[in-house]
């Protein structure tokens, strides 16, 4: 588990292998340096992981520039991983920083999952 004030991840293996990190709480700059260590943790592993933004209520541009960071590491490290989120505190930020074209964000936890374990060669 990953903690700052006012947020949260916690982490769960799943059966189907792939980890899930879900992330609760304000995503700003004091929380940014958490999620940078559990995303970084999850891409050293090597696993196919996806974060689960549903209950997150504020993302800000520090939180952003994490997850941009990740995809980049993901992309040199050929680890599949993907984002889950649908509601506004997410999609906006996404959406007016032209993110959502470039990153992997699927509406929930479940079709992210589907579509990793679809992916030929995923990782796992």
């Amino acid at each position: 588990m990953y903690e700052a004030h006012d947020f949260r991840i916690d982490l769960t293996d799943r059966p189907d292998d792939i980890r899930l990190a879900r992330v609760t709480g304000e995503l700003d700059l004091a929380a940014a340096p958490a999620l940078r260590d559990c995303l970084t943790a999850c891409l050293e592993s090597g696993r196919v992981f996806v974060v689960d933004l549903e209950a997150v209520t504020f993302l800000g541009s520090a939180g952003l520039q994490a997850l941009v960071d990740t995809a980049e590491s993901a992309r040199h490290r050929s680890v599949h991983w993907a984002l889950a989120g649908s509601h506004r505190a997410v999609v906006r930020p996404l959406q007016v920083t032209g993110l959502d074209e470039q990153l992997p964000r699927y509406p929930s936890v479940t079709v992210a999952v589907r579509d990793l374990l679809a992916a030929p060669a995923a990782g796992r």
